[in-house]
């Protein structure tokens, strides 16, 4: 699944606060679900490795490195 469609699924949880990280566990960005529109073509187009409930309204979502040229 990319991240985009992970995202889309979740925008309508309007309160949720969502953390990208990549593969060693940095934090990307966190933002409000509905804002997941701004997020870049690149980044969404990335593959989701891994998704935590972290609290009732935050998520966290591991995503893959991208790929090379």
């Amino acid at each position: 699944m990319t991240l985009i469609q992970l995202l889309t699924a979740l925008s309508g949880n309007t309160s949720v606060n969502i953390t990208l990280q990549d593969k060693e566990e940095n934090c990307l960005i966190t933002f409000n679900a509905p804002g997941y529109q701004q997020i870049e073509n690149d980044l969404g187009a990335r593959t989701v490795l891994k998704v935590w409930v972290t609290a009732s309204n935050a998520v966290t979502i591991q995503i893959d490195d991208p790929q090379d040229p």
